[in-house]
């Protein structure tokens, strides 16, 4: 954490640096109001003066004041005052370090004149910075001290709040905690920001599950498949010729290219093609010739009725994979009879029944897994079990029922 500032030090430096600022531009137009009612005060002076002059010659003047006829006036006068119509006044410092309020008039004899009138000890306010800068800067070094103890005393409860929630975050057991605290938090940046930590939180793990599914279904998928190839390479090093091995590899073969297609769909964000058909009779019969002999060690009969000619919207590795799954569970974990597979326009429906010692009953792709890979071509399924019967039943959604035809 070395170089970090905590909240608490930014607040109060960022306080200070307002206070200070805020104090400067009010003492800055102070200044500049105290500038304007002064030179308002020394014009007023100068007008009233002005107004008194009747004749040139015999005007009298206060202290401090000259009277100059225009085109006899001294030449810087008549530089700075030219242009200067009756009435106009101009301050300025003249050569000799005296500044200088001056007021351009014409007589009522119609003289045009200058009235100068030095100001070089009437300046109070210059004259008061002066002699005040060193209790200006002490005010100033005072204002930032009283700021900072205000900043301490106003930033406290949000710093506090912040580590809070910084504590809340970092213990908390489970997003809904997270979101539970960002419904109560009443700072709405640090509702968001509970929120989105939250929300995050919660991405990660489905992230996470959705990676151990993935994983689960390969172990499961690639596990059995992978030690009947070796089993079956073995006996055909010992017989080129044993044609049970040459079905068990073909089957394992199948079997692997049946889950390596569903991990590249389950992995991918590639969009499904809206135009992929599978012939639904020449899949199950081959399923069923793929799977018949494994039944028949089960003391299990494979029942398969297909619509003629029937196609569903599904490309043909992702139906084969899903109910090559179904039938491989139903086998497995189902008791002995028959194994029934009805494919119709509508989907399929598998039924088998269950054993009598019936134990956990298991699906080989995992549901959740299938229920994903067919949701992305727009298909549902579901798995119950009734007196004594499971069924799995696939059917695609009414928006795409219309895709599937006979």
């Amino acid at each position: 954490m070395s170089g970090k500032r905590n909240l608490s030090q930014v607040l109060a430096r960022q306080w200070i640096a307002f206070a200070l600022v805020l104090a400067a531009g009010f003492s800055a137009m102070t200044l500049l109001l105290l500038f304007v009612l002064e030179d308002g005060f020394i014009d007023d002076r100068l007008g009233n003066v002005a107004g008194g002059i009747v004749d040139l010659e015999s005007a009298r003047l206060p202290d401090r004041f000259e009277l100059h006829a225009r085109e006899h006036a001294p030449a810087e006068l008549r530089q700075a005052m030219h242009g200067r119509r009756p009435g106009g006044i101009r301050e300025f410092r003249l050569a000799d370090d005296r500044y200088v309020h001056v007021l351009a008039g014409r007589s009522p004899a119609g003289e045009d004149y200058l009235l100068v009138y030095d100001v070089s000890n009437q300046l109070r306010v210059n004259q008061a910075l002066a002699r005040a800068w060193p209790w200006l800067v002490v005010m100033a070094v005072a204002l930032a001290l009283v700021a900072w103890l205000l900043s301490r005393w106003l930033v406290s409860r949000i710093s506090r709040r912040a580590r809070g929630l910084i504590e809340h975050i970092g213990g908390s057991p489970d997003p809904g905690t997270l979101k539970s605290l960002a419904a109560t938090e009443e700072i709405a940046e640090f509702s968001q920001l509970a929120h989105l930590a939250a929300e995050s939180w919660g991405a990660r793990l489905q992230a996470l599950a959705l990676e151990r599914e993935t994983l689960a279904f390969l172990g499961h998928e690639l596990r059995t498949p992978l030690q009947s190839a070796r089993t079956s390479l073995a006996l055909l090093k010992d017989d080129p010729h044993d044609q049970r091995a040459w079905n068990r590899l073909q089957r394992a073969h199948d079997r692997l290219l049946r889950a390596s297609h569903s991990v590249l769909w389950l992995a991918s964000d590639i969009e499904p093609p809206v135009d992929a058909r599978c012939a639904v009779g020449p899949l199950l019969a081959g399923l069923a010739e793929e799977f018949g002999p494994l039944a028949d060690t089960r003391r299990q009969t494979l029942a398969v009725q297909a619509t003629p000619g029937l196609e569903w919207a599904l490309p043909e590795d992702i139906a084969e994979t899903v109910v090559a799954n179904g039938l491989l569970n139903a086998i497995q974990h189902g008791g002995a009879g028959t194994i029934s597979i009805d494919a119709t326009p509508d989907g399929l429906q598998m039924h088998n029944p269950l054993p009598v010692d019936a134990g956990p009953a298991g699906f080989g792709l995992g549901l959740p897994l299938a229920e994903r890979l067919l949701a992305r071509f727009g298909w549902t399924l579901s798995r119950t079990e009734a007196e004594g019967q499971v069924e799995l039943r696939l059917a695609p959604r009414p928006s795409r029922s219309r895709r599937t035809r006979r």
